[in-house]
């Protein structure tokens, strides 16, 4: 009879009392434990795993929880304790996280990296939700995508430990088990208000432990990871891996996905497709088919801000972006010609607040319209030559007085003798 597990050794002899059908002697309480201790010494055998330096590195959850308190309800948090532990050199690192979700998980490696300088070849961590997708037995252990991209960046594997075989990482039991006892019991009673206090607190504390001898060898955990393990880890790369998320979006007929509340342009093209979008802590990246098509800059704060490039914009669209601007005034004024473009930035100058002039300019830049952008022109000429205040009124007036130049130059009727005029003798009340 072997101890099962959460099945103390009352609980085994009470059911060995009630298993006597033949009514034999039994043995008493104490006998019973002797009995149980003799066997599991003689058959419960434990195999010891030879570890290398900077190979491995045993990551695990703590049982037990930390406390963060509001300061204004006193109300209490959990914050939930991530070990990590080189089994080499029994090495710890130790980090209080608010939760155990994946975000979580993978900063925890990623700090863990970079606290230890370098990065093993093989991470060991246990079938939790957050390092492999919870399946039947029967089916085989699937590493979560997250955590299998996280270890291609930093060139590691992830080789989860078996179901329900705790001894497979043992060390990282030991390492829960000192991080439990030096580091969490200590700050049971510390009422800290901030996350980042409570882990300032948990790094003095595992730094100690870390710095403590060895009871039954030489030197410290610092002592033999500094020494000689550290020098093993393979190096950090360039950048650290920085957490990301995805979702699938349709663009919107304005050629925007919308994400956490914010939107971000694609390609026009692309409008009524459905793409995919990775959310990083900094930026923004749209793919479609697998290649990146949009890059932004991730909006914080207010809901509803828009991050557009002018590049994913058609032409048409690209000019009403900057409709009721300077630019656009003298864009429209320049495709009319020089002069005119020189009148509206006239017009424009000549108001205190330069939006006090755009309603002129737009008046203006509608006589072109019909055909008349030649007639327009040839009045801002005048206009730029005889100087003054340039109105609207103005460049009508001088664009009719075009006009009527034009019609005498060619030999036409004057306005004052066009049509039929009735004299003074039609409207006398005495004529016969």
């Amino acid at each position: 009879m072997t101890q099962t597990p959460k099945m103390t050794l009352a609980l085994q002899w009470a059911r060995y009392l009630d298993c006597n059908p033949c009514g034999k002697r039994l043995y008493q309480y104490s006998q019973f434990c002797k009995k149980v201790g003799d066997f599991a010494r003689t058959h419960d055998l434990v195999a010891r795993i030879a570890h290398e330096p900077g190979r491995t590195m045993l990551v695990d959850w703590a049982g037990l929880t930390a406390s963060v308190f509001d300061p204004a309800t006193g109300r209490r948090s959990p914050a939930y304790l991530f070990v990590a532990s080189f089994p080499w050199s029994t090495w710890v690192y130790a980090e209080c996280f608010p939760d155990m979700r994946t975000r979580s998980w993978i900063s925890a490696h990623v700090h863990a990296f970079r606290a230890a300088g370098g990065v093993p070849d093989i991470l060991v961590p246990d079938n939790c939700a957050t390092a492999t997708d919870r399946r039947r037995r029967s089916e085989p252990i699937k590493v979560n995508d997250a955590y299998l991209e996280m270890a291609e960046h930093y060139g590691c594997a992830v080789v989860p430990a078996r179901v329900r075989k705790p001894r497979d990482k043992a060390a990282a039991e030991k390492a829960v088990d000192l991080c439990e006892t030096w580091v969490l019991a200590p700050l049971a009673d510390e009422r800290l208000t901030l996350l980042e206090e409570l882990n300032a607190e948990v790094h003095k504390l595992v730094d100690a432990l870390n710095a403590r001898p060895f009871s039954r060898r030489e030197g410290s955990r610092d002592d033999a990871f500094l020494g000689e393990e550290r020098a093993a880890l393979n190096p950090l790369p360039p950048s650290p891996f920085e957490w990301c998320e995805w979702r699938r979006c349709k663009v919107a007929p304005d050629y925007h996905v919308q994400c956490e509340h914010m939107r971000y342009s694609v390609p026009h093209r692309l409008v009524g497709r459905t793409v995919d979008v990775r959310l990083g802590s900094s930026t923004v990246a749209v793919l479609d088919g697998g290649e990146v098509v949009a890059e932004h800059r991730r909006l914080r704060g207010r809901r509803g801000q828009y991050s557009t490039d002018p590049a994913h914009m058609p032409p048409e669209h690209l000019e009403a972006q900057s409709l009721w601007t300077r630019a656009w005034f003298e864009r429209r004024a320049g495709e009319v010609g020089p002069e005119t473009r020189r009148l509206v930035g006239a017009v424009l100058d000549a108001h205190p607040v330069e939006a006090q002039g755009y309603v002129p300019c737009s008046n203006i830049l509608s006589l072109s319209r019909r055909g008349r952008a030649a007639e327009l022109e040839a009045a801002c000429v005048r206009i730029n030559a005889a100087g003054g205040a340039a109105t609207y009124t103005r460049v009508k007036n001088t664009m009719s007085a075009l006009r009527a130049e034009a019609l005498t130059a060619r030999g036409g009727a004057t306005a004052a003798h066009a049509g039929r005029v009735r004299g003074a003798g039609y409207y006398r009340r005495d004529r016969g």
